[in-house]
């Protein structure tokens, strides 16, 4: 048993809104919006003291906050990868 089975008490569930406004901003901003939606949703939830629901959708922001970071680093590889492909970087006339 944990602490909350034992009070009676739940914790509220965390919003993660930082993680999601970070990935966002700086790995891939279509699938983060969608993280920081569902952190806003989260916060909602718990104000309006919905446990379950705010428990889900911290559920949901976490898993598209990793995947917005995956699709991140994977799209700076392809880019960087293309541009050293194309001799972006080379210091050659």
């Amino acid at each position: 048993m944990n602490d909350d089975e034992l009070t009676g008490q739940s914790r509220p569930a965390r919003p993660r809104f930082v993680w999601s406004v970070v990935a966002a901003a700086l790995f891939f901003l279509p699938l983060g919006l969608v993280a920081v939606f569902f952190s806003w949703r989260t916060d909602v939830w718990n104000r309006r003291g919905e446990a379950d629901k705010a428990r889900r959708a911290s559920r949901w922001a976490l898993a598209f906050i990793v995947v917005t970071l995956v699709v991140g680093v994977l799209v700076y590889v392809a880019l960087i990868g293309a541009l050293l492909a194309l001799g972006a970087f080379s210091g050659g006339q």
